[in-house]
């Protein structure tokens, strides 16, 4: 578990740095920002090691900017990495891409819940680690909802199960309308 953690710190700390930089944006995709995903918005190359996965959307949440007359100053938002993100020919589909779709509507979904979260509270400068551990365990039960999507979807072969997900994290994703970006 330590080691989660960890590495759900050196991810939110990897988005700030991406996010610091301008120099990505034509290869990151805000949520919102064009509509839905595209096939060609995923220009990684297929990992053909993972024989059971078909394609893979990257997408994380978080975006640092620092302090401003002592409180923490950020922005949240999700995005979608088109380097990171691949599909192999044979996934090329409509409903293939519905899946994908959908691993990133649940990083808005998460991304929106931490915006309403954080909308109650405020950290002082000084008070990073504990800005950087309340962020934390968001972005670990966001981790843990994509695992769960793709293990109660079978990786979108459950087409019931694929059909009640859509409808749950749309349903989710307009009662937090109001924390959309």
């Amino acid at each position: 578990m330590d080691y989660f953690k960890s590495f759900l710190a050196v991810a939110a700390l990897l988005s700030w740095v991406l996010f610091s930089s301008n120099s990505n944006e034509t290869e990151i995709l805000y949520w919102g920002q064009t509509g839905k995903l595209t096939w060609e918005d995923f220009s990684g190359e297929p990992r053909f090691d993972f024989e059971e996965i078909f394609a893979l959307t990257s997408s994380g949440i978080m975006d640092y900017k620092g302090c401003k007359d002592g409180i923490i100053n950020y922005s949240i938002k999700s995005y979608f990495e088109k380097k990171e993100s691949w599909v192999k020919k044979e996934a090329r589909t409509e409903y293939h891409l519905a899946h994908e779709q959908l691993h990133f509507d649940i990083t808005e979904l998460y991304a929106r819940k931490l915006r309403k979260l954080l909308s109650t509270m405020e950290f002082k400068c000084g008070e990073e680690q504990n800005f950087e551990k309340f962020i934390a365990a968001t972005l670990e039960n966001w981790y843990n909802e994509q695992k769960n999507y793709d293990i109660i979807t079978r990786h979108s072969v459950d087409r019931a199960k694929q059909i009640e997900w859509e409808y749950r994290i749309k349903m989710e994703l307009s009662l937090l309308e109001d924390f959309a970006d």
